[in-house]
Formats: C-alpha cells, sequence, structure tokens
C-alpha cells in the first residue's frame, strides 16, 4: 500500500488553514477606557460618503456614530463597528459613518457623537455628554457581500470608489486593468473614497482586509454611481 505523503500534508495543511482563519479575530478583545460621547440628530449624507443611512449605500439603519478627529484616522475609520459600554454594563454596538471636528468634546482621544437613538441606549439624552464610557471594536454585523459603488461623475478618465457594507476594516484597495498583470495601490481620501485615474477599458477592483484576505470584482467599464455585488464577505469570528 503506497500512502500519498504529499497529499496528506496538503490536506492538513488545508485543514489547518481553514482553522485558523476561522479561529483569528482581527481586533483586540481590550477595552479602551475613557471614552466620551455626545449626539447629533443630523446623521445623512456623512463624510464617510454612505449618503442617506437607509439609502442604498448605508448601513440601513441608524445606530451610527461620527468619530472623534483623532479616532477618525482621516477616513481610514468609516465603516467599521465599534462596541460602546459604560459602568451599568449597558452596551450599544454602533457604525461609523461620519467624522465629528468640532471644538471641544470632538477633539478628545476617544469621543464619539452618536445617533440619539444609540446615546439613549447608554444614558439619558438630558445628560448632553457621557463620560467614562469603554469600547472595544467588534465586526460589523451586516448583510450580504462586499459592495463597491462608482463615484457620480466617474468617467473613462477618472473614478473613485466606495467600498462597503464589509464586515471588517478594508485595508488596501487596489486595481488592475484587463491584459495587465500588476495591481495599483490606491490611497484612500479623507471622504472614504479610493481615487483612480486608470480605467480606460475594462478592469478588476482588489479589496484587501486587515486580516489579509482579498476580495475581487471586475469593472467591465466605467459607469457613474453604479453599484458592484462583489459576491464575497470578509471572514470574521470575534
Amino acid at each position: 500500500m503506497r500512502i500519498n505523503f504529499k497529499l496528506i500534508l496538503l490536506i492538513l495543511t488545508s485543514f489547518y488553514g481553514i482553522i485558523n482563519c476561522q479561529s483569528t479575530c482581527p481586533y483586540s478583545k481590550t477595552s479602551i477606557n475613557g471614552a466620551s460621547a455626545t449626539f447629533y440628530s443630523s446623521m445623512d449624507n456623512g463624510n464617510c460618503g454612505f449618503g442617506k443611512l437607509t439609502g442604498p449605500t448605508g448601513p440601513g439603519n441608524y445606530m451610527i456614530a461620527a468619530l472623534g478627529t483623532k479616532l477618525y484616522q482621516n477616513g481610514a475609520q468609516c465603516g467599521q463597528c465599534f462596541k460602546i459600554s459604560n459602568s451599568k454594563n449597558a452596551s450599544v454596538t454602533v457604525m461609523a459613518t461620519d467624522s465629528c471636528n468640532d471644538a471641544g468634546y470632538c477633539q478628545r482621544d476617544n469621543h464619539f457623537d452618536l445617533s440619539p437613538t444609540a446615546f439613549s441606549v447608554l444614558g439619558a439624552q438630558s445628560q448632553g455628554v457621557l463620560d467614562g464610557l469603554s469600547y472595544v471594536k467588534v465586526p460589523c454585523k451586516v448583510s450580504g457581500n462586499v459592495k463597491v459603488m462608482l463615484k457620480d461623475g466617474s468617467n473613462a478618465y477618472w473614478t473613485s470608489f466606495l467600498v462597503f457594507n464589509n464586515a471588517i476594516d478594508v485595508k488596501q484597495v487596489s486595481i488592475k486593468l484587463s491584459g495587465s498583470s500588476q495591481y495599483v495601490a490606491l490611497t484612500q481620501t479623507t471622504y472614504n473614497y479610493w481615487p483612480s485615474s486608470i480605467t480606460a477599458g475594462s478592469f478588476q477592483v482588489r479589496i484587501e482586509s486587515i486580516s489579509g484576505e482579498f476580495i475581487y470584482v471586475t469593472i467591465p467599464s466605467v459607469v457613474s454611481s453604479k453599484i458592484y455585488d462583489t459576491g464575497s464577505q470578509f471572514s470574521s469570528s470575534c
């Protein structure tokens, strides 16, 4: 009886890779203390580019937060979720959809400007400001796949991509023209789009998560404001 050691090794390696992927959480479970929260009411059309929160690119609800200047990180935290808790063990999970740039509270290291609904889970709105909060980043409980929208005004010479509905952070977005073997890395803007001037003809968009997973979508041509479903979602197990 001949034993195919290469086949056994391949099976074991594949098995380990699946287990390792399923058991790895990209976020620390250690809470960050000293956070604070306020609330605001003009929540649609925030700086993260999602437009109307119940629209096609929004989270579909108003459990959201505008992040203080330091937390916002020039747009890098857009679309990510935070579980915020108070000292009475009440907690709420919100998605970052906007930035909070006002002087004062928004300049604190860890400040959240919440929707009234989210704020009310942690304290009475009459308090105005909540101090002594803690938070952790968590995967977003999104429905469906990661999606990409081409910004309004996109054309054959310039376009910009909005990546949304991702369960965990996007690390990098790159594109590759049809017939090319090389991906070109894009740079995220402070309003959460990834612009490019290399869009002639068909091209492929590659989206990388902070866990090192890749999702691909082929775009046959530039159509302004068109949304593409990638058919895939990043894995998360926190």
